[in-house]
C-alpha cells in the first residue's frame, strides 16, 4: 500500500493533510477523494450562494497526483408582474 495525502481547499481555506491515508490502488485513491468530497458537500450546505470545494491528493513524495473539485452556486429567479422572463436571474 502507498500513503497519500488529501489536502482540502474549502472556499479558499486550505487544510493540509499531515497524516495521510494508505491506499492499495490508484482507483482507491480516486474513490476516497470523491467520497470525501461528497461528504464535505453535505456538511457545507447551506453556506451562502457560492461554494468551491477541492481535494488535491499528494503521493508520499509530495507530488499532486489527483485533484477533485466541485463548484456550486445558488441563483434565485426573480419573477415580477413586469414581464420579466422565467430565465431572468437576480
Amino acid at each position: 500500500m502507498a500513503l497519500y495525502y488529501f489536502d482540502v481547499d474549502d472556499n479558499g481555506a486550505v487544510y493540509s493533510d499531515d497524516e495521510g491515508t494508505d491506499c492499495a490502488t490508484f482507483d482507491k485513491v480516486k474513490e476516497e477523494a470523491v467520497r470525501a468530497l461528497v461528504e464535505m458537500i453535505k456538511d457545507s450546505l447551506p453556506d451562502g450562494d457560492h461554494h468551491r470545494l477541492t481535494i488535491k491528493v499528494r503521493d508520499d513524495g509530495g507530488v499532486v497526483v489527483l485533484q477533485v473539485s466541485i463548484n456550486f452556486e445558488v441563483e434565485a429567479e426573480h419573477r415580477s408582474g413586469g414581464g420579466s422572463s422565467p430565465d431572468s436571474h437576480v
